[in-house]
């Protein structure tokens, strides 16, 4: 399904119903496009397009703009993303997807939105952590300042100095944005089907944690650690510190916030023996078909298994250094 608006060329493209390529929804959004395509549990989806960024930052003058563009200038150009008119077609197209979910979820309409640079999640380089990711999304108005706020990380500080640091020239730098269905997931894990850290390539190692993901990837708890061999047994299970859960904000609430876990919950285990098997069973059916050790982001909501998104494992030297910290902190429990 793809929806057509007045502009020069569809800027959304709904990931489960087309193939995406990373030039036009990003490396996530491609990522999703493929898994969907494999037949992953991933919630449903759509892809504003690098198209519609293309047409919005033609607006603003950026790709004249970015040619001189140095870290002083970075917050005028966020400001002007996050004020500027849309142009309609931009403007109709988000509206288009908002109202296909709220058909399709009605009251529960909850969404996560990505961002989906074109550069991020290839096999030498990780912009994970540069880009932003909105929770809890409900109203047509914080969709538009969500998708305004991941276009501005394009512009963040942090994500320009990867840039030069790699050798990406700013002036064409492209993103597009993912929105997606949030699952409200009981528990979170995030799974490498190798472990890079101990480099046991024939190793599966599970993080996870109460509640969103968002407490993992952030570095807000210690959480739980699994690692799995390569027959499916549990090798180890190491019970983290998960004194704090990232909930979805309250029925009329946006956002997330941070609650403490129940004390009966912080030394249990997160994961039963049949989710852990689920897991690396999906997690290595995956890697083998495509192609490559892969990194993955999921969840556990009433039950049922949810796949938000998977990547390439880079090497530790291509990480962002606050993703390379925060990697070996989620792969090193054991340790501490």
């Amino acid at each position: 399904m793809t929806h057509h608006s007045s502009g020069p060329q569809c800027p959304l493209v709904w990931l489960h119903h087309a193939p995406s390529s990373r030039a036009d929804a990003g490396g996530k959004g491609a990522s999703l496009s493929q898994l969907a395509a494999l037949g992953a549990p991933v919630p449903n989806a759509f892809a504003l397009t690098t198209q519609a960024w293309r047409w919005f930052a033609i607006s603003l003058g950026l790709p004249r703009r970015a040619r001189d563009v140095n870290e002083r200038d970075l917050p005028g150009v966020r400001a002007d993303i996050m004020h500027a008119p849309l142009p309609d077609f931009i403007a109709e197209a988000i509206s288009d997807g908002y109202l296909a979910f709220q058909t399709l979820l009605g009251d529960e309409l909850a969404l996560a939105v990505r961002s989906s640079a074109t550069a991020e999640d290839s096999a030498s380089f990780s912009f994970a952590g540069l880009h932003d990711t909105i929770l809890n999304v409900r109203t047509p108005t914080a969709l538009e300042s969500a998708i305004r706020q991941c276009w501005a990380s394009l512009w963040s500080d942090r994500a320009y100095a990867y840039r030069m640091a790699n050798g990406f020239a700013t002036a064409t730098a492209e993103i597009a944005v993912i929105v997606q269905q949030l699952v409200r997931s009981d528990v979170s894990f995030v799974a490498f089907t190798t472990d890079p850290i101990r480099d046991r390539e024939d190793h599966l190692v599970i993080t996870a944690t109460w509640g969103l993901g968002e407490a993992i990837v952030s570095g807000l708890v210690v959480p739980d650690q699994v690692v799995v061999g390569p027959d499916g047994s549990i090798l180890d299970y190491t019970i983290g510190g998960k004194h704090l859960m990232v909930i979805p904000g309250g029925v009329r609430d946006e956002g997330t916030r941070e609650v403490a876990v129940p004390r009966v919950l912080r030394s249990m285990p997160v994961l039963s023996r049949e989710q852990v098997t689920a897991i690396a069973t999906m997690a290595r059916s995956l890697s083998s078909r495509l192609g490559y050790e892969a990194d993955l982001e999921g969840g556990f909501a009433d039950g049922s298994l949810y796949l938000f998104q998977a990547r390439p494992i880079t090497t530790m030297a291509a990480q962002p250094a606050a993703v390379s910290m925060r990697l070996e902190e989620q792969l090193s429990v054991s340790r501490q």
